[in-house]
Parts: C-alpha cells; structure tokens; sequence
C-alpha cells in the first residue's frame, strides 16, 4: 500500500499540486487566524484601538466560523481534484484489480498519497503564514495602528494547521477514491473514461427529498425570521440558522441545480461550434461540473452577503451614529470598517481556493480528453477553435458561479441586516438593501480573469499535442 502510493507520488506528482495548493492556502489561512487572534489580544491590553474585551470574542467566532467555510470548500476541491484522478487512472486501476490488488488495498493507497500532500502543503503553508504574520506585524506597528508589544510566535496551536490540514485533505482524499469501487478488472482491455454521472442530473428520491425540505424549510425560516426581525431584534436567531440551512441545500443539490445554469449559460457564448462543444462538455459530466463551480459559489456568496450586509448596516446606522458623541462614532466606524476589512481578507482565502479548483479541474478534463481533441484536430479543428472552446467552457463555469454567488448573496446578506436592525426605532423598519457597484464590477471582473486565467494552461496544454499522438493515447 505504501510502496503504491510512493510510485504514483514519484511518477503523478504534478496531478496533486492542485491539492497541495489548496492544504498550503488552508494552513497559511488557519496559522494567520491563530496568530492574529494572538495580536489582537495583545492590543486589547495595549489598550490601542481595540479597547473592549468582546471585539476579541466576535472575531474569535468569525475567525472559527470562516476557517471551517475555508476547511469544507478545500475539502470539495481535493475531494474533486481526487475524482478526476481516479477518473483518469481507471484503466490502471482496473490492471491492478486485475492482478489481484482489493479496492481498500487502493483506496488506503490514494488516502496515503493524499496524507503526503496534505501533510507538505500543511508544513508549508505554517512556514509562510508565520513569515506573514511578521511582516504585517511589524508594517502595522510601523504605521501607528498598533503599539509595539510582544506577541507569542509559537503557540502550541500551531499543530493545529497541520493536523486540520493532514485529516481534512486525507479524507477528501479518501471520498474521492471511491471511484476505485465502481471500477471493474475488464476495464483494463478498454479506453479509460469518467462515467456520466446520470445518477447526479436524477437525483436519488430520497435525496432529493431531503435536499427540498432542507432548502425550502430554510427558506421558511429565513423568511419568518425577518417578518420576526421588524418587530424584534430576536428575529436574526430564526433568521440565521434558516439562511444556513437553505444555503446547505443548494449546495447538496448542486448536482441538480448547477448543470440546469450551465446549460442556460451555455447560450451567452453564441451557437459556434467551440461553444456547442464547451456546453456539451460542461453537461456531459454534472458531478464534476457541479463540484467545480459550487467551490466558487461559496466564495462569491460569503464576499457579497457581508458586503451587502456590512454596507447597508453603515448606510443605515450613520445617521444614528451621527447623533452620538463623535468619539465614540468614530470608534464605532472605525470598528466596524476594521472587521469587514478582516473578514474581506479572511473570505479571500474561500475564492482563491474555489479558483484554484476551478483552474485544475479544467485542467485534468483537458488531459483526460486528449483522445477527444485529437480527433476534432483529425476532421480539421484549428488550435485556436480549440482554445477557443476551452475558454467557452471555462466562462460558463464562471458565469454561473459568479452569478449565483452574487444573487445568493445579496439575498441572504439583506435578509440578514433585516432581521438583525430593521425593529431598530432609529432604522424605521423595511428598508432595501445598499448593494456598492464595486461589488459588482470587482465580481464581474474577476470572472473575466479567472475565465481567462483557468482555461490558458489546460489550452496550451491540449494544442501541444499532435492529433495522431492524441489518437495513440491508451
């Protein structure tokens, strides 16, 4: 089992650098969370800028809350990141099935390779996260926002990062080989594909049942929440586990919600044959699809939600704030543009892990689908119709998970403020939520790059290749 996962480590190394990204990214995210909750408590003594004790306790939730969304979207992504793998060695597989070797055999194999990435890219990603911190640090003492005070480096939570990132990209790792089971020794005589995932786009009845009263009854209790939230400040506790619940239903039912959006989007790139082609291939596969896009859904949803409800909360609480004596506005501000500036950073690391998904799945389709591109190269397809379907493919992924995130968003981060100020005698009840535009353009913009940036490499990549090499690949 070993020996196995030390081979393919040493010959498909380059398959799992996606892998080891994403662990690196999670442990730098979880070692900044532990070092600054250090230096927050020591400003807290200090007494500069943060002077009150439950500053540090709100941030200590967020920062726990935000590193879990950051732990479940890497999970996704590895557990993807694995499926396409196992999807791309299934006539391998099948030979050693062949040979004798059991699935569980295999699967500890892949859990083993995911340990070695995990544990890499954890130990990393502790490193750069502490030189981060230092940095920061000493920039933000510079500049007078904090005073020079002592932290403690090297917390025993420290292991924390590591063990979280080791367990978490072993697991996924594990989940993601399950494809192993499915996988017969007569394979080993044919051509290696990933199965249309039928099952996904049909979704199971059970299943679907309870994806339907997980989301509709979160929906209920989203709404009733804010009808609760004009009459009374309690209503965001009713408000914001329905927001959550409906929230994990769409995510469960991605493989049924997702596939429906990307063929709507398949339309936005015109009926070029490229653009035919790229829908057909974001179709042909759901699960995957699915999986590669709702890592950036989450992202885009979490920026929007507490955008929207961060800035429609200044919006409205400034003339109240106005009113007050102008110290403590202006600390109240200040406190407040400090928190979403931290949470905008924090969030951060959910996109950039989703993107990373979303740039190696491209990627490991492209090389699964060699085969393919050759022959359309074979009946005349130019290199650039077939960047120009790869870049198709990768805008609609794109589009739907930027435009799902920012509806999402803007609904639950209104739903949110509503529930939590509108009973406010100041605020004045229902009010519509204030959307900044930069949201917006930075979303649309960053769809632009990611689109652009995601389906560069897996493009050069399938151009490289000559047709008749592309029709030799086993």
């Amino acid at each position: 089992m070993i020996a196995l996962a030390a081979r393919e480590l040493r010959h498909g190394g380059r398959q799992h650098l996606s892998s080891l990204l994403v662990a690196m990214i999670t442990s730098v995210f979880a070692t900044l969370m532990i070092e600054m909750d250090q230096v927050l408590r020591v400003q807290s003594i200090g007494g500069q800028f943060i002077k009150h004790g439950y500053v540090v306790a709100l941030l200590d939730v967020l920062d726990l809350l935000f590193f879990f969304i950051a732990v479940f979207v890497a999970s996704i992504v590895t557990a993807n990141t694995f499926g396409i793998i196992m999807a791309g060695r299934a006539k391998h597989i099948a030979l050693l099935r062949l040979l004798g070797a059991s699935a569980t055999t295999l699967r500890g194999a892949i859990a083993i390779e995911g340990a070695v990435v995990g544990l890499v890219g954890s130990l990393v990603g502790l490193a750069l996260g502490l030189l981060v911190t230092q940095v920061a640090y000493g920039a933000l003492v510079s500049s007078g926002t904090f005073v020079d005070a002592p932290i403690d480096t090297l917390s025993p939570l420290l292991v924390a990062p590591v063990v979280v990132g080791l367990l978490s990209t072993t697991g996924a790792a594990w989940y993601g080989s399950r494809r192993i089971l499915n996988v017969s020794p007569i394979e080993a005589t044919g051509v290696s594909q990933e199965p249309v995932a039928q099952a996904i786009a049909e979704m199971p009845k059970r299943l679907r049942t309870f994806v339907i009263v997980l989301f509709a009854g979160g929906i209920v209790m989203l709404v009733g929440g804010v009808a609760l939230g004009l009459k009374s400040p309690l209503g965001l506790l009713l408000a914001a586990p329905g927001g959550a619940l409906s929230f994990v239903g769409f995510v469960l039912g991605s493989g049924y919600f997702i596939p429906r959006l990307l063929k709507a989007a398949g339309r936005l790139t015109g009926r070029s044959t490229p653009s035919v082609l790229a829908s057909a291939n974001a179709l042909r596969y759901p699960a995957r699809s699915a999986r590669s896009t709702i890592g950036l859904v989450i992202g885009v949803t979490l920026v929007t939600m507490f955008t929207v409800a961060g800035q429609s909360f200044l919006a409205l609480s400034g003339p109240v704030a106005s009113s007050a004596e102008p110290a403590d506005a202006a600390g109240d501000q200040a406190f407040l543009r400090l928190t979403m500036g931290i949470l905008a950073v924090l969030i951060g690391f959910s996109l950039v892990i989703a993107a990373i998904g979303l740039v190696n799945s491209l990627s490991l389709s492209v090389i699964q689908r060699r085969r393919e591109i050759g022959l359309l190269r074979a009946l005349g397809f130019t290199k650039k119709q077939v960047r120009a379907m790869i870049l198709a493919e990768s805008i609609h992924l794109t589009v739907v998970g930027g435009a799902t995130g920012l509806i999402l968003g803007i609904f639950y981060g209104w739903a949110g403020v509503l529930a939590a100020i509108a009973s406010d005698h100041h605020i004045g009840g229902f009010f519509w939520p204030t959307i900044p535009a930069w949201i917006i353009v930075s979303i649309v913009a960053g769809a632009i790059v990611l689109a652009a940036v995601s389906s560069a490499v897996p493009a050069r990549s399938a151009v490289r290749v000559s047709p008749i090499r592309a029709l030799a690949v086993d």
